[in-house]
């Protein structure tokens, strides 16, 4: 599933809902008034679904792919509620699973990681619709298309979604969801026998933008006699941040602008301002950098933030961030319309496989940035230890914003911590408004947000009194995520970002100069 570029600059990354908002949550068109009951049909995909699987053994299948204009494969092996999933685009590959109970995903650049799950929408649902739940689950007429019961599915904390429930057979032959801010139809169709259930051989999605992925199988295998180290969580396949010969901290080449931390990189003969941004979800760099260099890019997917965009994606032979080497790196290439001030055009973002593969020591009191070896790395006496959530690739914590507990993500490249409007009505943030609306530019246009003064804002163990905090009017374009902490408030604190440990070590000091922008540099900041 694709993940946010990151909140940047002057620029958090957000999702606004687009122009046809209006109809992503429609039911269905072309339906019947049904003649049967939603307790029918329920029995109906029960007695599908009621075979039990062969115990101790493994599930293989392997699926031709078509995703993003490009031809691979998709290869997935089950045992019990353990999986794998692989992915092969070309000489990308990327997987993910569920292992002993623990989440985990392989990313295009071989990075391992854990997270916590944090996203349980799918599971709601699912539990609503296997339950006996009639408040939340409804049978909303029959399409003749598919000829098929349509079951819209609604719980609070889930997902909006519709499924058709195939007359004659009981199995789901489409399935319509909403997800962040976009409508997603699958079609699945030629059900064979496997296991004693029927089950697809081809399945089709497209979303409201217009991307789309394709998948047809090729074989379908019981085995027996499992493995296994077949769902086991693979190790990280390679090391992407190289150090120095004998080195275990680097410092970087930084400096601040407009409360941000810009980096030199060298890419090729040539250096370009990156933003180091935990908020991204990889490495970026603009098209103009990949044009500039010559560096082939593959794939093309329509992303949306504060409007849509085309994705592709590069591999660039060499990257030096100081003393810092990266070869072979997978990145994204998105316009990256960004000034961090009005000498700064920002070329690319440092964003999770960076952070990912060191531990990266923010020093606001010195406004300096270093980089340890995560194996030789002990964190210093005075921090406080704040478990993060990397489930979007995004450092995601618990805050409190009065009495109320948020899920913010720390956002190294945004400048002002910006709360979402759904979460200010959740907790009744009723502060006097600031006569200042902040503009802020994403991926694809302008943003606006109202500032507030709220009465406390607390984490990392320290709470603060009436700070200013930007609401958005623009949805944040994430889920189950209610705002990023910007530099505003982490120009106060030491940082250490350490996603091995799943821990972001804070402690807060005195800044010897001050390093966050003022409101009016904020909205100059575009």
């Amino acid at each position: 599933m694709r993940r946010l570029l990151g909140f940047a600059v002057v620029a958090y990354a957000l999702c606004a809902l687009p122009a046809s908002a209006a109809a992503i949550d429609d039911p269905p068109g072309g339906l019947i008034p049904s003649s049967i009951t939603l307790a029918k049909v329920r029995a109906l995909f029960e007695r599908a679904h009621g075979v039990p699987h062969t115990k101790n053994a493994t599930t293989l299948e392997d699926w031709r792919l078509l995703q993003d204009g490009q031809n691979g494969t998709f290869r997935v092996w089950r045992q019990g509620k353990d999986y794998r999933e692989s992915t092969t685009l070309g000489s990308l590959v990327y997987e993910n699973g569920v292992h002993a109970g623990t989440r985990w995903q392989q990313n295009r650049n071989g990075i391992t990681f854990t997270f916590s799950g944090i996203h349980e929408r799918d599971a709601i649902d699912e539990r609503a619709w296997l339950s006996r739940d009639t408040n939340d689950v409804h049978l909303i007429g029959d399409s003749l298309e598919t000829n098929a019961y349509v079951i819209e599915v609604n719980p609070p904390s889930g997902r909006h979604e519709w499924l058709f429930i195939e007359k004659r057979t009981g199995v789901i032959v489409r399935r319509e969801r909403v997800e962040r801010h976009r409508r997603y139809v699958t079609t699945y169709d030629d059900f064979k026998q496997f296991d004693g259930t029927l089950e697809p051989s081809r399945a089709r999605t497209t979303d409201s933008l217009g991307n789309e992925r394709e998948q047809t199988i090729v074989s379908r295998t019981l085995d027996t006699s499992p493995d296994p180290k077949d769902v086991a969580m693979p190790p990280s396949r390679r090391t992407i941040v190289e150090f120095p010969a004998g080195a275990s901290v680097v410092q970087l080449p930084v400096r601040v602008a407009n409360g941000l931390f810009v980096v030199r990189v060298g890419i090729g003969a040539h250096t370009y301002d990156f933003l180091l941004d935990s908020g991204a979800a990889g490495i970026v760099i603009d098209p103009s950098v990949a044009e500039a260099l010559g560096i082939e890019r593959y794939g093309s997917h329509i992303g949306s933030t504060l409007g849509t965009f085309a994705e592709e994606t590069a591999v660039v032979p060499l990257m030096t961030v100081g003393a810092l080497h990266m070869h072979n790196i997978v990145t994204r290439v998105v316009p990256v319309p960004f000034h961090a001030d009005d000498h700064t055009r920002i070329a690319g973002l440092l964003g999770f496989d960076f952070f990912a593969d060191a531990v990266v020591h923010i020093d606001h009191e010195h406004n300096q940035v270093d980089v340890h070896q995560p194996a030789t790395f002990h964190p210093p006496a005075d921090v406080t230890a704040v478990p993060l959530a990397l489930d979007d690739k995004q450092p995601a914590i618990h805050a409190k914003v009065g009495t109320v507990v948020a899920r913010v993500i720390i956002d190294t490249g945004a400048n002002r911590t910006v709360l979402q409007s759904a979460f200010a009505d959740r907790a009744d943030i009723s502060s006097d408004k600031a006569a200042i609306v902040a503009k802020f530019r994403g991926v694809g246009g302008i943003g606006t947000a109202t500032t507030v003064r709220v009465k406390s804002f607390e984490f990392a163990g320290t709470t603060l009194t009436e700070p200013l905090i930007d609401i958005s009017s623009s949805e944040l374009g994430v889920e189950d995520i209610d705002g990023v902490l910007g530099t505003d408030i982490l120009h106060d604190y030491d940082v250490y970002f350490d996603y091995r440990a799943n821990t972001v070590y804070l402690h807060r000091v005195k800044r010897v100069s001050a390093s966050a922008p003022t409101r009016e540099q904020v909205l100059r900041a575009r």
